[in-house]
């Protein structure tokens, strides 16, 4: 790296994005070779950063832009240049039909991706950043979540201005889930090798213009220390001679009227013996209804992670609850959960893992019940692996519940492979990778 000292935006507009990168050592790394770090989100949510990022020597810049028209057009116009079977389903369900006409005749072949680039060069405002640029000339802009709306406008205004842009895609179901990609950055990296793939075959992504690194946020969890067994199970009023099911419910965001994490808690309950006790962890930017007025007894313990703001989906992951969930998986027996990233979580401390796909004790039209989440594409692999079951009715639950209980061993090895699919790495370098190609755009 040259002598004279660079400087990085990173950007955090999604509350992911504070586990997904800041609370892995990538800042540290950075300011240890004299890189200037500069965190931009939400301004409301500067306390958080500021105390997260408190000795990192990194600096927090709050940002208050408004989006408007174009960027609701143009991120219209993203999700219907492709026609996955995630956002088919999407269309007909919370999407309330929006796009669907459109993706018919613009969402299949390369028509779409490109029309939907064209526009963004038009029609994306490329001076929302401006006071940020001409205040810390940066080196190069790092968008940790490409396909997010401000990420895509401060990209745009980097490239505008010949800044160097790197960008990284926040999660597994982007790319199905999300809309093709309105910038295409210097480098876009990926989680794993699936997702890479996906991008240059049905985005049109220039493949000399991928990178695959893993999961930075996993480092911690494969080289971190652990709370040790009996101060984690004490702070959390829980027997440390009793074997533990972790259960992460769905949450009401994805299910009207949610009877179902209370219906699927009860059947736990109902067929694990004495030995055995129960931890809920409820979602952190999400409530689960009817859930308190249901815990059926003393065993039944339920975790409520930290909350930073009035409005739960607008919730931060901290360092230290990220480390709470590690110790929740680690310490844990067995695992049950919705369509999740936990069940991926959960396999890298090599925790068997039961999936949830039925609605409780009811019967809901496909429309409005779990099992369509588990058609999304980002789901086939997994399901596919052999090594997540998942149960599609209270009997199939009953009977994984029992089998799993005696023979936590079960799938392991197919488990196993479907971990590698998903991280692409459990070496804990991922955050070292990420740094190493940072470092050499700043070279």
């Amino acid at each position: 790296m040259a002598n004279m000292a660079k400087t990085i935006f990173i950007t955090s507009f999604h509350p992911l994005i504070s586990r997904n990168i800041l609370s892995t050592k990538l800042i540290a790394k950075l300011t240890d070779k004299n890189v200037r770090v500069i965190v931009l989100g939400p301004s409301k949510k500067k306390v958080f950063f500021e105390r997260e990022l408190a000795g990192s020597g990194a600096v927090f810049e709050g940002v208050d832009a408004v989006l408007d028209r174009r960027d609701n057009f143009l991120r219209y116009l993203a999700l219907s240049a492709v026609n996955t079977n995630s956002l088919r389903i999407k269309r007909m369900t919370e999407m309330k039909g929006s796009g669907s006409r459109l993706a018919g005749v613009v969402g299949n072949g390369s028509f779409g991706y490109k029309l939907a680039r064209f526009a963004n060069g038009l029609l994306t405002p490329k001076n929302t950043f401006t006071a940020l640029f001409e205040k810390y000339q940066p080196d190069l802009v790092f968008s940790a979540d490409i396909q997010n709306e401000y990420d895509v406008r401060l990209t745009a205004e980097a490239m505008s201005k010949g800044i160097r842009a790197l960008g990284m895609v926040r999660s597994w179901d982007n790319l199905g889930c999300k809309g093709t990609f309105r910038i295409i950055p210097e480098k876009i990296l990926f989680n794993n090798e699936l997702l890479r793939r996906e991008a240059v075959k049905k985005h049109g992504v220039p493949e000399d213009k991928t990178e695959v690194i893993g999961i930075p946020h996993y480092d911690a969890y494969v080289s971190g220390a652990r709370s040790p067994r009996d101060e984690f199970f004490k702070n959390l009023g829980l027997d440390p001679k009793k074997k533990t099911l972790l259960f992460t419910p769905n949450g009401d965001r994805y299910l009207k009227n949610n009877t179902v994490d209370r219906d699927v808690l009860d059947i736990i309950n109902k067929n694990l013996s004495a030995e055995w006790q129960i931890l809920v962890r409820l979602p952190p930017m999400d409530k689960v209804s009817y859930l308190d007025e249901t815990i059926p007894n003393k065993r039944v313990v339920v975790d409520r992670p930290q909350t930073e703001y009035a409005t739960l989906k607008n919730n931060e992951i901290s360092k230290e609850a990220d480390g709470h969930l590690a110790d929740s998986l680690y310490w844990s027996d067995l695992v049950v959960s919705g369509p999740s990233t936990i069940c991926i979580d959960a396999a890298l401390f090599d925790k068997p893992i039961i999936l949830a796909g039925f609605d409780g004790y009811e019967d809901r039209p496909y429309k409005e019940g779990v099992l369509r989440f588990y058609d999304y594409d980002h789901w086939k692999p997994v399901l596919n692996s052999g090594g997540v079951p998942l149960a599609k009715n209270v009997s199939e639950f009953q009977n994984l519940l029992i089998k799993y209980a005696e023979n936590p061993g079960l799938n392991r090895e197919a488990r196993s492979k479907m971990l590698l699919e998903q991280c692409q790495f459990v070496d804990g370098q991922s955050t070292e990778r990420l740094f190493n190609l940072i470092n050499n755009l700043l070279t």
